[in-house]
């Protein structure tokens, strides 16, 4: 019963050791990751606080309008594109 006690253990600290490199590995991967999701996670934030605050994207879009009316339909035709290949897509995806 010893020597199984002894073969359990010793491959337990194998086994805690391996994890130990496995988890170093990660870290290191994890960590050239960082500075990209970190933009990532910026950039939603900020899109989060635009899309929580209606009046500011309205009012931020009449400026736009009124500035350069031309371009204003034209990135509305944009969106509007956009907006239809989302349902679209939404659509096709779902069960």
């Amino acid at each position: 019963m010893s020597q199984r006690l002894a073969a359990i253990e010793a491959k337990r600290a194998r086994l805690i050791e391996r994890a130990a490199r496995e988890r170093e590995g990660v870290a290191q991967t994890l960590q050239s990751w960082s500075q990209p999701l970190g933009f990532i996670d910026r950039c939603l934030g900020t899109l989060r606080y635009v899309i929580s605050r209606p009046p500011l994207v309205v009012g931020a879009a009449l400026v736009f309008a009124l500035v350069r009316p031309g371009r204003t339909f034209k990135w509305a035709r944009r969106a509007l594109g956009m907006w239809q290949g989302y349902r679209w897509l939404t659509h096709k995806v779902a069960p």
